[in-house]
């Protein structure tokens, strides 16, 4: 972060003078009509006061995936799609507006990264209300709504080659909507395979289910010690907090890990390193701890450690387990309230179901009726 920077139009993606496109920009660079994958020099003519940046790859993969591991606790349907759209799957939603709005809340507060939201019954309409959105604002597409605006989209915002567009400005299509008017066999015979997808986006047919993303960074917590330690307990009690830090981010990443690397960093500058493969995946501090502690003491030697660092690898998705929340006297509201509370958070309010008995109904099935189950109901 670069507080001089801050208030100025920023455009991330090269210079102004080269034949790049933009990648990232600023609210301020956005309020000059600058958006995301125009050209650059395109950018620098409606926006010459503003500051255009190289993009470097390495860091916007960093900060992306970042972004996308808070999103993906947020949601349970997440797919990433480069440059910088992240399509989010809210089947399980009956407030769309207001998750959205808690969502970009959660990435701003946590990473400080701002965002639009776009809200549609197609993935690319939902895509381009994203981009007309302001920074921090959600924009709700209805149906009617959808298709008048996918038909009056300028070509240029189609997901087209350079060779495309100006074999469309040489038939004179300036609009989506246009492409309708023609043939979808002329269409085709033209364009190819992608004239057909071009068919799909304006009629709004892109209803293809979102790809559940997976983080697949690994995850690591280390400690530095003030002073170099060399007592068996106070490490092996320093590696129980890493390890409860560490499946507690494993957890709300709903995942599990294959391996467990323990490194210990020496005094000496000598480092020393074991490798622990699991049977099965876990993300249990419990079951981890049984194979850590070990670990630690075989490690441990005459030299005092400097850094302790566990690192968890080979990470798998989370999987699920049968319970029974009625077995004995009193019945386990405890335990209960917390697999709702999981379940609302993964998939969304409203996915728990109980079952509530109606009076006065003839038929059987007017005899009860589903409401909602609050975790925090007993």
């Amino acid at each position: 972060m670069n507080p001089a920077l801050c208030g100025t139009p920023l455009v991330i993606g090269g210079y102004q003078h080269e034949t790049g496109r933009v990648r990232e920009l600023s609210g301020e660079a956005a309020g000059c009509g600058v958006s995301v994958d125009m050209l650059l020099r395109q950018a620098y003519h409606l926006c010459p006061s503003g500051v255009f940046l190289p993009y470097r790859e390495e860091r916007y993969h960093q900060a992306f995936s970042s972004v996308l591991a808070v999103l993906a606790q947020c949601c349970p349907l997440v797919e990433p799609d480069p440059p910088a759209h992240v399509l989010l799957g809210l089947r399980y939603e009956r407030d769309e507006r207001r998750f959205a709005e808690e969502v970009i809340a959660t990435v701003e507060r946590q990473l400080g990264f701002h965002m639009s939201c776009g809200i549609a019954s197609s993935r690319f309409a939902a895509r381009v209300v994203s981009e007309d959105a302001m920074l921090s604002q959600v924009l709700v597409l209805d149906d009617g709504e959808e298709q008048t605006l996918l038909q009056n989209l300028p070509v240029e915002r189609l997901p087209l080659s350079d060779a495309v567009r100006r074999r469309l400005r040489l038939f004179g299509i300036v609009r989506a909507g246009d492409l309708l008017l023609l043939p979808a066999g002329a269409l085709e015979a033209q364009f190819g395979r992608e004239g057909q997808t071009l068919l799909g986006l304006v009629r709004g047919a892109d209803d293809r289910d979102v790809e559940q993303w997976k983080d697949s960074r690994d995850v690591e917590q280390s400690r530095c010690f003030d002073v170099p330690v060399v007592r068996d307990d106070e490490l092996q009690e320093a590696a129980r907090d890493l390890l409860a830090a560490l499946c507690r981010e494993l957890q709300a990443r709903w995942q599990c890990c294959r391996r467990l690397t323990v490194t210990l960093s020496l005094e000496n500058g000598e480092a020393r390193q074991e490798e622990l493969h699991l049977k099965e995946p876990s993300s249990s501090s419990t079951v981890l701890s049984r194979r850590l502690v070990p670990c630690v003491e075989r490690l441990v030697g005459v030299v005092p450690v400097e850094e302790l660092r566990l690192t968890a690898s080979d990470l798998c998705g989370g999987e699920g387990r049968q319970s029974s929340f009625l077995d004995g006297p009193p019945r386990a509201t405890t335990r209960f309230r917390e697999a709702v509370g999981v379940l609302q958070q993964r998939y969304g309010s409203g996915v728990v179901k109980k079952v509530v008995t109606r009076r006065g109904g003839r038929l059987p099935e007017e005899r009860f009726t589903f409401v909602s189950c609050e975790a925090e109901e007993r």
